[in-house]
């Protein structure tokens, strides 16, 4: 269970402002689930209206307990109590989360409510395992909006095991809602560690074609193979047959020469 289940409304317990930071990232816990719960209600916290804090003190205790059922519907009420506004981090908040485990682009683009969902997520995957934590986690994204499911596959790197949701995030790939398809490829870094060679490439490309910067994919250039370079010329030649521009940045896959392994 969360260290902070008890605190006050105003500070999490065993924190001042942020100093409590500091030993959680020195703890043992630095790199586990819990220790990103704690890090992450740290920080999420400071950012909430008094009645925000009291509902996520409430339901951060109630997911944390025997039954963790209600995770949908705290999803659900999760901008309407926390906000939507960026997390806008400070210096040591920002160096906290990431040796924690977050992927520092990623955390630039969250909101506090989409900050408030991965940390509930996270909460109860502490108590959850195996085929529970799987059924939880495609549960929650099949029944949420588009929101709730962006937050859940921005998520999907820190939970345990990840390399089990790999069938999720390739459906995410799939989807024609943008948002979703730039949740799981863009500044999350599930891809690259755990998408199988084609899933990858089919992604990187889809990329190009909707428009989405290659820069916003994390760890390409490690991914790049004489496949994928070859797949990026078919889609460059295509493009010129038929008139049409090339995304220069293109150039990130084409100009490696499909030399890395």
């Amino acid at each position: 269970m969360p260290r902070t289940r008890g605190a006050s409304a105003s500070t999490p317990k065993g924190l001042n402002a942020f100093d409590g930071m500091r030993g959680i990232w020195d703890s043992t816990a630095m790199t586990s689930t819990q220790g990103l719960v704690d890090g992450l209600d740290a920080v999420v916290t400071r950012r909430f209206a008094a009645s925000g804090v009291a509902w996520w003190r409430q339901t951060l205790e109630r997911l944390t307990g025997a039954d963790p059922g209600g995770l949908a519907e705290a999803f659900t009420a999760a901008s309407r109590k926390v906000g939507r506004q960026p997390l806008a981090l400070t210096a040591d908040e920002r160096h906290a989360l990431t040796r924690l485990g977050m992927a520092e682009a990623m955390i630039d683009r969250s909101t506090t409510d989409e900050a408030a969902r991965i940390a509930l997520l996270l909460a109860v995957a502490v108590g959850k395992d195996g085929l529970d934590l799987e059924r939880l986690v495609d549960d929650v994204y099949q029944s949420g909006d588009n929101s709730e499911r962006q937050a859940v596959l921005r998520a999907l790197a820190l939970l345990p095991e990840p390399e089990r949701f790999v069938t999720l995030a390739a459906e995410a790939c799939r989807s024609h809602v943008q948002p979703l398809f730039e949740a799981i490829a863009c500044e999350n870094p599930y891809p690259a560690a755990h998408f199988p060679e084609l899933n990858f490439n089919q992604m990187v490309i889809k990329a190009l074609f909707t428009g989405v910067p290659l820069a916003r994919v994390i760890g390409l250039a490690a991914r790049i193979t004489p496949e994928l370079v070859r797949m990026a010329n078919d889609y460059a030649s295509e493009r010129t047959a038929a008139g049409r521009s090339v995304p220069p940045d293109i150039a990130l896959i084409t100009s490696a020469g499909g030399h890395r392994p």
